[in-house]
């Protein structure tokens, strides 16, 4: 249902907090009532209002927005049933889900295969929740349908217009507060809207100011500790020389952990916002570090959003207008107190026993007791140095390096002078740990804080004109300018060069400038603060990006001279667009100067590149009876980096009676790739692991940059649909299908591993399991293993995982969209109106690469899949809502689904992936032992509000709103990935409370 939206809105109209209208509408046969026409998304020809479009289009009223009970556009698009994957409005960066930027992902293709736009033009960020203030939006409309034909690339599931007032009629303040009732997470916002008439201009200015808490993940403990909040990356990992039964060095070594590290079984859960498990937990011979009381389910982020619109109506052939907005999005993000990589662990020299706090008592035999403080397990087994010159320290041999580190070793006194401990060797590291002295950019309970600040604007100007000799002919030229600049502090940018400076101190003369990498256990043992601050390296790193378009657009009726087709005359649409786009690249200092603990010694430069694209189109609308229409479009796209495209659409529409519409549409669409998927430079970051070599699950060192050979994304899409309508009955039915084909996949490091797994069995037949140590070693050792992945002499820890990406993937997806609208009023009881939205998902087919086999992921969890998201089979909305007088009720029903727990096609062999039992070793956990045979259970969910209006207090009215998202309470279920959450179809927040006062004068 198309619901109208007049220029000028009542003042009663606007002080609506919670309209009644249902959830999402979509156009209906045409009104023969109505003359005025429009331009509506999902085609540039101008329309009679209510007129029927081959496409399905939705629509969301501001009235549809309110009704939501959320200042969260992600929540909002998450909430629709035909959304699914990259929608996810908590913040889990493990998962790849941040409330701070959301993109809408239709059917599930991924946020790049669905188009954004603000008032029908591109925008350079399209994340949903740094647009203009949500008071200004007017409407949002949802064309789930391919549309690359229209608006070019990356509309290939679909685009999603936010349309603002041009034009509005008074002063509107609105102020919004909500908070869980666990008292642990609260937002706050103030948002106004002014609109007037000032001499010939009509002007609009909106302003949003928006705040929320922090949700951390040790403040819902039981439900992260269900799921893997720990790394077998940890910084009590470590290679031991073996001495033999005279002391003497045999050459080898041994792993062994930090004596510090605690039994695993000790392992406490959660108490928020202190520190937990500083010292690791041991798990067999490795020591494993406790990241979960360092992250966030949601962070704290301020928003600041103003838009501004100015129309002036010239003459009657012509009218400008001028609109802009800006917006700030500041985020504190909280991450692991350091975060781990192994690619450089190489680099670094022998920890010296002498160092402060090293733990490693040298022992006869290598006999050191490892639970006690790596004391000898026999007091006359423990060895001294000499000290002639009465430092304190043990003397040493610049000729003696006996056991091979590159570090002159300690002189052994038979008889006993001064204690010897270990040089040791990191085989698993973290530059800092929970024990060391806090670094400057680190809250006291540790966690790691990065400040992220990104600046978004855009300014357009327009003019709307009567075309010259084109009699009923009206055009639109547009300049719009949009930038983007975000600032950020890397969590990844330790300073190796300091390590090393500070492993090899001068212990004597300059113990502040000393680096001890082990659990300190002494306060005098620990590291200066200057000396954190110099490792943790915090500069800044800046991206940033540019887009100018130019639009150009011309519709009006087609003449045939005299000649008419019988359904009417022949409207047309025909443009042209120039699109210019830029971005920068800014590394870190440390980057620039190649000293990143996480990545190589490679320095890296600022990268820029640029890229500019012309296009055109042309759409006609063919009338053949007065009841039947065929739409035709076509664009072609020339990309100056060498891509292009010709995409075709075709449409009909059938009123073959008066409450029966049938239409359809076929057509192609395309993403081109980004300028960083082509261009961007090779970098690394972190990537997670569970490796089927080995018993390892964690964290490794990831490097991938851009492939200038990639290609143009293609797919094909068909759409079927019935509209009935009666008297206050509308339901409209839709099948789809989006054939989606050279997919651009970024592999991930898991993949990377994965393949090279397949390529061992295939070439060593071996069936499953993990193979022995010496088959792997064979296996690194020879030609067929792939250089992507790098092992350090301790097979049980990646050092280095190479990614990439390129055009490999297939998805076909196939829905079933319904949308149904119900009202029905009393005179003694008021008005009810109900909505239902639902979408079913037939078919999810998907193949990461042609050796693979299609897969179907509908109904699936589809857990570590990059090609498919949660996908449950089915999801609706029922709302419901009554109205009488001043006031209002509102409730929506929501569900999802259930799913079996998938196992990963290349998981971990001999047992389905994630399968985390390795948890039940340590204390405090809570793993759900039955998740494989229950699998992601239903999700229901009821949300209630009231609204009161029409109080009327000096020249204006208010309204007051209260109510309850998840009314009962429903607790996220708990899982075995990272957080214990399913996050992107689950909320850790719980019953959330909410309160709007919105006042109209």
């Amino acid at each position: 249902m198309q619901f109208k939206i007049p220029h000028k809105r009542s003042l009663l109209c606007a002080a609506v907090s919670l309209s009644l209208l249902p959830l999402a509408g979509t156009s209906m046969a045409q009104d023969e009532a109505t003359v005025e026409e429009v331009i509506v998304t999902g085609s540039y020809i101008r329309r009679s209002e209510g007129f029927t479009q081959a496409s399905t289009v939705v629509q969301l009223t501001a009235e549809d927005l309110e009704a939501e009970g959320t200042m969260n556009i992600g929540e909002v698009v998450q909430n629709m049933t035909f959304v699914q994957g990259d929608a996810s409005s908590i913040t889990n960066t493990i998962q790849g889900t941040d409330s701070r930027s959301t993109t809408v992902d239709l059917r599930g293709l991924g946020g790049r295969a669905t188009l954004t736009l603000l008032d029908g033009k591109r925008i350079v960020d399209e994340n949903v929740n740094a647009l203009i203030p949500t008071i200004a939006i007017q409407r949002m409309d949802i064309v789930a349908d391919g549309a690359s034909a229209l608006y070019g690339s990356e509309a290939i599931a679909g685009v999603v217009n936010f349309v603002p007032y041009r034009s509005y009629d008074g002063f509107r303040v609105e102020t919004y507060a909500e908070g869980d009732t666990r008292g642990d997470y609260d937002e706050h916002s103030v948002q106004m809207l002014w609109g007037d008439q000032i001499g010939e201009l009509d002007v609009v200015l909106a302003g949003q100011f928006r705040q929320n808490s922090r949700l951390g993940w040790d403040e819902r403990s039981v439900l992260a500790n269900s799921g893997l909040t720990l790394s077998s990356n940890a910084p009590g990992n470590w290679y031991i020389p073996v001495r033999d039964e005279d002391g003497n060095y045999t050459g080898s070594r041994v792993s062994g952990v930090d004596p510090n590290c605690t039994d695993g079984a000790l392992r406490t859960a959660y108490t928020p916002n202190q520190v937990a498990n500083p010292f690791g937990q041991r798990r067999r011979n490795h020591c494993w570090f406790d990241y979960g009381d360092n992250r966030s389910y949601r962070e704290p982020t301020e928003t600041n959003q103003f838009f501004a619109n100015a129309t002036w109506d010239y003459s009657d052939d012509l009218t400008l207008s001028a609109q802009g907005y800006h917006t700030r999005l500041y985020e504190v993000s909280y991450t692991s107190t350091s975060n781990p990589g192994q690619s450089r662990i190489g680099e670094l020299p022998a920890a010296r026993g002498e160092l402060p706090g090293n733990p490693f008592r040298a022992c006869k035999g290598g006999r050191f007791d490892p639970w006690n403080a790596g004391q000898c397990l026999n007091p006359d087994d423990a060895l001294f140095g000499v000290d002639y010159n009465g430092d304190g320290l043990p003397d040493r041999d610049p000729n003696l390096d006996v056991n091979g580190d590159g570090t002159p070793d300690a002189i052994v006194h038979p008889n006993g002078w001064i204690p010897l401990n270990e040089d040791v060797q990191a085989r698993g590291l973290r530059p800092i740990n929970k024990t060391h002295t806090t670094p400057s950019g680190h809250s006291p309970d540790m966690d790691n804080l990065t400040d992220n600040i990104q600046h978004i604007s855009r300014y357009t100007l327009q003019a709307d004109f009567t075309v010259p000799f084109l009699e009923g002919w009206e055009g639109m030229a547009a300049y719009s300018h949009n930038y983007s600049n975000l600032e950020f502090m890397s969590n990844q940018n330790y300073d190796i060069t300091h390590m090393i400076q500070g492993m090899a101190c001068d212990i004597v003369n300059d113990r502040d400038g000393c680096y001890s990498p082990f659990f300190i256990t002494n306060p005098a043992d620990n590291n200066s603060l200057h000396v954190m601050d110099a490792i943790a390296g915090r500069s800044v790193e800046v991206r940033e990006n540019i887009l100018d378009t130019v639009d150009l657009v011309f519709n009006g009726e087609l003449p045939l001279f005299g000649f008419e087709l019988p359904g009417g005359p022949v409207g047309a649409a025909v443009g042209y667009q120039y699109r210019k786009n830029n971005f920068t690249n800014i590394p870190s200092e440390e980057e620039i100067a190649g000293v990143t603990w996480i990545g190589s010694s490679a320095r890296e430069g600022t990268t820029m590149g640029d890229r500019e694209v012309d296009s055109l189109f042309v759409e006609v609308a063919l009338p053949v009876l007065d009841n039947l229409e065929v739409e035709l479009a076509v664009r072609n796209e020339v990309f100056s980096t060498g891509q292009e495209a010709t995409t075709p659409k075709y449409g009909i529409t059938y009123a073959a009676l008066d409450w029966l519409t049938v239409r359809a549409t076929q057509g192609e669409a395309f993403i081109a790739p980004s300028l960083t998927q082509l261009f961007n430079p090779v970098t690394c970051g972190l990537g997670t692991i569970t490796d089927p070599f080995v018993d390892f699950d964690g964290f490794t060192t990831s490097c991938g940059g851009g492939n200038p050979n990639l290609g143009n994304e293609t797919s094909e899409s068909s759409q079927i649909g019935f509209d009935l309508v009666f008297d206050n009955l509308d339901v409209h039915i839709t099948w789809s299908q989006t054939d989606f084909q050279n997919r651009i996949i970024g592999l991930s490091a898991q993949d990377v591993i994965n393949a090279e797994y397949e390529r061992f069995k295939n070439a060593t037949g071996h069936t499953s399991g993990y193979p022995s140590p010496d088959q792997v070693r064979s296996w690194i050792g020879s030609a067929a293993a792939s250089p992507l992945i790098i092992r350090g002499d301790d097979l049980f820890v990646l050092e280095l995982c190479c990614r990439g990406s390129n055009n490999a993937e297939f998805v076909k997806v196939t829905a079933w969209d319904i949308q149904g609208n119900y009202s029905i009023g009393f005179d003694n009881i008021g008005e009810f109106r109900f909505n239902l939205q639902g979408t079913y998902i037939a078919e999810f087919l998907y193949q990461s690469k042609l050796t693979d086999p299609v897969r179907d992921g509908a109904g699936e969890y589809n857990y570590g899949i990059s090609a498919a998201p949660e996908q449950p089979t089915f999801k609706a909305n029922l709302r419901a809502s009554w109205n009488q007088g001043n006031h209002a009720v509102v409730s929506t029903f929501r569900y999802i689904d259930s799913m079996p727990w998938t196992p990963h096609p290349s998981g971990t062999p001999g047992r389905p992936n994630p399968d985390f039992r390795f948890l039940t070793d340590f204390g405090g956990t809570y793993y759900p032992s039955n998740i494989l045979d229950v699998g992601v259970k239903q999700w229901t969910q009821l949300d209630l509000a009231y609204t009161y209006r029409g109080l009327e207090m000096f020249d204006g009215e208010m309204s007051l709103t209260v109510g309850s998202r998840n009314l009962f309470d429903r607790e996220a279920q708990r899982s075995p990935e990272f957080a214990g959450v399913i996050g992107g179809l689950q909320d850790p927040l719980g019953r959330m409370l909410y309160a709007r006062l919105v006042y109209d004068f």
